[in-house]
Protein backbone atom coordinates (compact mmCIF):
# COMPACT_ATOMS: atom_id res chain seq x y z
CA UNK A 1 0.00 0.00 0.00
CA UNK A 2 3.17 2.64 0.42
CA UNK A 3 3.90 4.27 -2.54
CA UNK A 4 6.66 3.72 -4.30
CA UNK A 5 7.63 6.89 -5.55
CA UNK A 6 6.76 10.56 -5.73
CA UNK A 7 4.83 10.19 -8.83
CA UNK A 8 3.16 7.06 -7.59
CA UNK A 9 2.20 9.51 -4.46
CA UNK A 10 0.89 11.95 -6.95
CA UNK A 11 -1.00 9.50 -9.12
CA UNK A 12 -2.76 8.05 -6.18
CA UNK A 13 -3.53 11.39 -4.68
CA UNK A 14 -4.65 12.38 -8.04
CA UNK A 15 -7.45 9.65 -8.43
CA UNK A 16 -8.49 10.74 -5.18
CA UNK A 17 -9.30 13.68 -6.18
CA UNK A 18 -10.75 12.35 -9.49
CA UNK A 19 -12.67 9.85 -7.84
CA UNK A 20 -14.58 12.56 -5.29
CA UNK A 21 -15.19 14.93 -8.32
CA UNK A 22 -16.84 11.88 -10.21
CA UNK A 23 -18.76 10.58 -7.41
CA UNK A 24 -19.79 13.51 -5.16
CA UNK A 25 -22.46 15.69 -6.42
CA UNK A 26 -21.32 18.82 -3.47
CA UNK A 27 -17.79 18.48 -5.12
CA UNK A 28 -19.46 19.19 -8.49
CA UNK A 29 -20.78 22.20 -6.75
CA UNK A 30 -17.97 23.13 -4.65
CA UNK A 31 -15.91 23.35 -8.13
CA UNK A 32 -17.96 24.77 -10.22
CA UNK A 33 -18.77 27.52 -7.14
CA UNK A 34 -14.88 27.83 -6.30
CA UNK A 35 -14.45 28.36 -10.38
CA UNK A 36 -16.94 31.51 -10.80
CA UNK A 37 -15.92 33.00 -7.30
CA UNK A 38 -11.85 32.94 -8.47
CA UNK A 39 -13.40 34.42 -12.05
CA UNK A 40 -15.33 36.70 -10.66
CA UNK A 41 -12.43 38.07 -8.46
CA UNK A 42 -10.53 38.76 -11.25
CA UNK A 43 -13.38 40.28 -12.85
CA UNK A 44 -13.22 42.76 -10.30
CA UNK A 45 -9.58 43.02 -9.77
CA UNK A 46 -8.98 42.15 -6.07
CA UNK A 47 -5.89 42.51 -4.91
CA UNK A 48 -3.14 39.80 -4.81
CA UNK A 49 -3.33 39.31 -1.02
CA UNK A 50 -7.61 39.45 -1.26
CA UNK A 51 -6.82 37.06 -4.31
CA UNK A 52 -4.51 34.45 -2.52
CA UNK A 53 -7.42 34.75 0.76
CA UNK A 54 -9.75 33.64 -1.43
CA UNK A 55 -7.95 30.92 -3.02
CA UNK A 56 -7.05 29.64 0.59
CA UNK A 57 -10.59 29.81 1.59
CA UNK A 58 -11.74 27.65 -1.45
CA UNK A 59 -9.27 24.96 -0.72
CA UNK A 60 -10.13 24.32 2.59
CA UNK A 61 -13.82 23.77 1.46
CA UNK A 62 -12.48 21.65 -1.28
CA UNK A 63 -10.27 19.47 1.22
CA UNK A 64 -12.95 19.67 3.83
CA UNK A 65 -14.88 17.93 0.58
CA UNK A 66 -12.25 15.20 0.67
CA UNK A 67 -11.81 14.46 3.93
CA UNK A 68 -15.87 14.20 4.05
CA UNK A 69 -15.63 12.06 1.03
CA UNK A 70 -13.27 9.68 3.15
CA UNK A 71 -14.74 9.51 6.41
CA UNK A 72 -18.21 8.06 4.46
CA UNK A 73 -16.51 5.20 2.04
CA UNK A 74 -14.51 4.46 5.84
CA UNK A 75 -17.64 4.35 7.24
CA UNK A 76 -19.26 2.55 4.99
CA UNK A 77 -16.48 0.13 4.67
CA UNK A 78 -16.67 -0.56 8.28
CA UNK A 79 -20.42 -0.41 9.30
CA UNK A 80 -22.48 -1.99 6.32
CA UNK A 81 -25.85 -1.43 8.42
CA UNK A 82 -27.03 1.52 9.85
CA UNK A 83 -25.50 2.60 13.32
CA UNK A 84 -26.21 5.56 15.22
CA UNK A 85 -22.76 6.27 15.60
CA UNK A 86 -21.84 5.98 12.58
CA UNK A 87 -24.58 8.50 11.71
CA UNK A 88 -23.23 10.46 13.84
CA UNK A 89 -19.25 10.33 12.26
CA UNK A 90 -20.99 10.83 9.26
CA UNK A 91 -23.20 13.98 10.04
CA UNK A 92 -19.96 15.81 11.99
CA UNK A 93 -17.94 15.34 8.73
CA UNK A 94 -20.65 16.92 6.87
CA UNK A 95 -20.82 19.80 9.36
CA UNK A 96 -16.76 20.48 8.52
CA UNK A 97 -17.88 21.22 5.15
CA UNK A 98 -20.60 23.12 5.95
CA UNK A 99 -18.56 25.05 8.24
CA UNK A 100 -15.90 25.77 6.20
CA UNK A 101 -18.14 26.87 3.23
CA UNK A 102 -20.55 29.05 5.07
CA UNK A 103 -17.11 30.99 6.42
CA UNK A 104 -16.29 31.33 2.52
CA UNK A 105 -19.05 32.72 1.67
CA UNK A 106 -18.34 35.08 4.03
CA UNK A 107 -15.02 35.95 3.22
CA UNK A 108 -16.32 36.05 -0.24
CA UNK A 109 -18.66 39.14 0.22
CA UNK A 110 -16.41 40.62 3.10
CA UNK A 111 -13.85 40.53 -0.26
CA UNK A 112 -15.49 40.98 -3.03
CA UNK A 113 -19.45 42.60 -1.89
CA UNK A 114 -18.38 46.49 -2.13
CA UNK A 115 -16.55 45.93 -5.12
CA UNK A 116 -19.22 43.90 -7.06
CA UNK A 117 -22.03 46.14 -5.67
CA UNK A 118 -20.01 49.22 -7.42
CA UNK A 119 -19.67 47.28 -10.37
CA UNK A 120 -23.24 46.41 -10.62
CA UNK A 121 -24.49 50.22 -9.91
CA UNK A 122 -21.91 51.56 -12.60
CA UNK A 123 -23.43 49.19 -15.16
CA UNK A 124 -26.70 49.64 -14.75
CA UNK A 125 -25.97 53.48 -14.03
CA UNK A 126 -25.17 53.62 -17.65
Amino acid sequence: MKNKNLIESFLNASRGVLYTIVKERNMKIHLAMSFFVLLLAIWLGVSKVEFAILCLTVAIVLCFELINTAMEVVVDFIVDVYHPKAKIIKDVSAGAVFVSAFFSIIIGVVIMGDKLMLRLIDYIGK
